[in-house]
């Protein structure tokens, strides 16, 4: 995964009680990755979400150093991470998606 903003849609949660301990508080999303008319792309994914997204919304996500740097911490196992919920899509002039 290259690391820039990406469009994705919460599919789920994962629980995992037994973890790194720069994960030890953290909740963990599964994610599908779109496109920017919510077409998936067949990718999965587990993210960080320290913002509070759920099932169904679409975030965003940064990957990478940006996703540690994100977390708060650089010293975290992390790679992809929930940086904002999506309240709105407009691509073409048309709007593709509204919350």
């Amino acid at each position: 995964m290259e690391a820039d903003m990406k469009l994705a849609v919460v599919t789920g949660q994962i629980v995992c009680t037994v973890r790194h301990q720069g994960l030890a508080h953290d909740k963990l999303l599964m994610v599908e990755m779109i496109d920017a008319q919510g077409n998936p792309d067949g990718q999965c994914a587990v993210a960080i979400d320290s913002i509070g997204a759920g099932t169904g919304e679409w975030v965003l996500l940064v990957s990478g150093s940006s996703a540690r740097q994100a977390h708060c911490s650089e010293l975290s196992p992390v790679d992809l991470c929930v940086i904002g919920i999506v309240d709105e899509v407009v691509a073409g002039g048309k709007v593709v998606f509204h919350k």
